[in-house]
């Protein structure tokens, strides 16, 4: 009798413990807004750095932003290319914007990633399906062809590139995440791809660390972990004004159909917090930027939701714009890129 007792209580336990891993996805509601999200909820500390720009450096705003070797890498929003920074002295270091019709230069950027194994930057031309390298301080080292076309890219391992196309192509090509050797497909990672799978959002999709990169699907609002070879489901986000798959599917998506619907803009990652920007459109201007701030704390499975993201550790002081970007498992930044003749990052050490 004792034998059975201890028994049941294992398997009671055991089910605890099973539920607690399996709880779900995490509801989410955009108009459940709180006044702010202060940073003192989740911030340790935050400090300006500053990026100067000449008259002669014309950059239109910050669409993309990686950390490596104390180099701060910017990718225009425009047609200026990329533009690389001491990180430290915010001294711009390098410009690349080797734009042209010769085979070491850049007819369209597709996409681009660092190689941090080679200390490279890689762009994805998707004028002649190539990528293209270069070093950091911006000279042409070599290319390789694409054997398909993708929308972004990250390199986790020295002989290989993992490719994201998370649109249904109709079985001509790969689709969801795959690895490419370098010239070839290799194999796929993730294909959770389906017919109502048509509409793309364009900002990065993923945050990367060197060896691993968190990855957001907005086709199912699942948050992955992403290796070399592998991808891991963490979290599922069920967001009440997500756009409907049924909707997603459609061939000619109409102002009308998205109005009120929202999608997962920016979002960062860390080891307590994911804070998301969402976008929610409006029929009447569709390129209105109405933004909704969410920050999820993974260990109490909480969320938060506000119009507003308020620095309340330095009195004084509020950055201007939507612009977010990871730079590690501690350290957030914000992007300030609407003033003259300098960029403005605010970096956020996390609790």
């Amino acid at each position: 009798m004792k034998n059975c007792f201890y028994l049941l209580c294992f398997l009671f336990f055991l089910t605890a413990c099973q539920k607690k891993s399996s709880s779900g996805p995490i509801q989410v509601d955009l108009t459940n807004t709180e006044s702010a999200i202060n940073y003192s909820s989740f911030v340790d500390s935050a400090t300006i750095v500053t990026l100067e720009l000449s008259d002669s450096l014309p950059i239109n705003g910050v669409s993309g932003l990686f950390f490596d070797d104390g180099k701060l890498f910017v990718k225009d929003s425009g047609q200026e290319g990329i533009f690389v920074f001491d990180e430290k002295s915010g001294q711009q270091l390098a410009h690349l914007n080797a734009f042209g019709e010769g085979p070491e230069e850049i007819k369209r950027i597709g996409a681009w990633c660092l190689d941090s194994f080679q200390k490279h930057i890689c762009i994805f031309d998707k004028g002649d399906m190539k990528v293209k390298e270069y070093d950091y301080a911006g000279n042409y080292i070599s290319s390789f062809p694409m054997e398909y076309f993708l929308l972004d890219m990250v390199k986790l391992g020295k002989e290989s590139i993992v490719c994201f196309y998370p649109i249904f192509a109709g079985h001509e090509q790969p689709e969801g995440v795959w690895l490419d050797n370098m010239r070839h497909f290799n194999k796929s990672i993730s294909s959770h791809v389906t017919e109502s799978c048509r509409f793309h959002y364009f900002p990065i999709m993923y945050n990367w660390n060197g060896s691993s990169a968190y990855y957001y699907d907005r086709n199912w609002d699942e948050l992955s972990l992403v290796t070399n070879d592998t991808l891991q489901l963490l979290y599922t986000f069920d967001i009440k004004q997500a756009i409907p798959l049924s909707v997603k599917g459609e061939r000619d998506l109409t102002p009308q159909k998205l109005d009120g619907r929202s999608i997962v803009h920016h979002f960062t990652y860390s080891n307590n917090f994911i804070l998301f920007s969402f976008h929610t459109f409006h029929q009447d201007d569709m390129s209105q930027k109405d933004i909704t701030w969410m920050l999820f704390d993974k260990r109490k499975r909480t969320v938060s939701t506000s119009k507003s993201l308020i620095n309340d550790l330095n009195a004084g002081y509020e950055i201007k714009g939507y612009g977010l970007f990871y730079k590690n498992d501690h350290t957030w930044v914000r992007v300030d890129d609407s003033l003259d003749g300098k960029i403005q990052l605010e970096y956020l050490y996390l609790q």
